[in-house]
């Protein structure tokens, strides 16, 4: 059996990595069962056979790959039914389209998710979080987090998005496809820890329902965070 060890927080069914959640659409892509093995930011021994100390991290038998994209790669190489990344082209196209996600969508959601991960994570785990964070922003989580300022900047950043979905269902074209699911793992961290920087009836909402939807046709509901901001962290 296919394990996938991802983040959870406090309850380990709320899952809301946008990494781990790339996976796991990948996977349903592939029409693939997993198991879910929920760890939280400090459960680092739980994932030390990996040889490294970052989730996604999937288990297949003998294999065991971490990174989502390399992980879309081994599932192609392993199982080439329904193609994530398919030839060196496609293969390119991805990986510009994680380049540009991280810094059109990722940076203005970590600004308006930070304090909602904060809410969602174990008690436990706090001093952890704070501490790699701030090192890695240079900054305070406070001084960092930016909600409301944030989702103009993700406006922007989708515009170019929202314009090619209006001629066309998926980033892919007529089907959903590896690039699709890389920025939908983004989305579905807002979504899975209850908010949602995008309208129901735009392009990229509609598109967002179409993969969510297709999820939970054949692996159930999703689990979401119901957060009230009232602790800064």
């Amino acid at each position: 059996m296919r394990e996938l060890f991802e983040l959870c927080g406090a309850d380990p069914e709320l899952v809301f990595s946008p990494y781990c959640w790339r996976v796991r659409l990948a996977l349903a892509h592939k029409g693939l069962d997993w198991q879910s093995r929920p760890i939280r930011f400090t459960d680092k021994e739980l994932i030390a056979f990996s040889g490294q100390k970052l989730v996604p991290v999937l288990s297949d038998g003998d294999e065991t790959v971490h990174d989502s994209l390399a992980i879309f790669a081994y599932l192609d190489q392993r199982y080439p039914q329904q193609l994530l990344l398919g030839d060196t082209l496609a293969a390119e196209r991805a990986r510009l389209v994680e380049r540009l996600s991280f810094h059109m969508v990722r940076v203005p959601l970590l600004k308006m998710l930070i304090p909602r991960v904060w809410q969602v994570i174990d008690p436990a785990d706090r001093e952890y979080f704070r501490s790699s964070r701030e090192k890695a922003l240079g900054m305070s989580l406070e001084a960092f987090a930016d909600p409301q300022g944030a989702e103009q900047l993700f406006r922007d950043g989708v515009a170019p998005l929202e314009m090619w979905l209006r001629d066309q269902p998926f980033l892919e074209g007529q089907a959903p496809g590896g690039c699709d699911y890389l920025l939908a793992g983004m989305l579905l961290w807002a979504w899975c820890l209850g908010t949602q920087p995008w309208a129901d009836d735009s392009a990229l909402g509609s598109w967002f329902a179409r993969i969510l939807q297709a999820y939970e046709a054949t692996h159930g509901p999703v689990k979401r965070a119901s957060i009230h901001l009232e602790e800064k962290p």
